[in-house]
């Protein structure tokens, strides 16, 4: 799970949150405003994924603050979930996550400078 932010905004959106499926690979992006606090963040992924696919088991992500919260903490103690943090240094922790980032970034930028 991760964020890509400073997008181009797009109906009062600039930024995506990146769940991808570490068994399938299939990959979900959730659009959320610049500045998403942990509660709103918290708000998209159980709507957006929970509601879907149900609690997930573990969840692997970056050191980004708004997971080393005392709120996601509490989140996914109740919900049952291992939140997992990636190596400072070793993003290849959340290589799945990294990819699909860098794969959507660059079909996002071919797509932006042809419109």
């Amino acid at each position: 799970m991760d964020f890509i932010v400073n997008l181009p905004k797009s109906k009062g959106c600039q930024t995506l949150i990146v769940v991808v499926d570490r068994f399938s690979k299939y990959a979900t992006f959730i659009p959320a405003k610049k500045d998403c606090p942990a509660k709103e963040a918290a708000r998209l992924f159980m709507k957006h994924m929970v509601k879907y696919w149900g609690v997930p088991t573990t969840i692997v992500s970056d050191r980004d603050p708004r997971f080393t919260g005392r709120f996601w903490t509490e989140l996914f103690e109740l919900l049952g979930t291992s939140l997992n943090f990636s190596t400072s240094l070793h993003p290849q922790t959340d290589g799945q996550t990294e990819r699909v980032n860098a794969l959507l970034e660059l079909y996002l930028r071919h797509y932006v400078s042809t419109t």
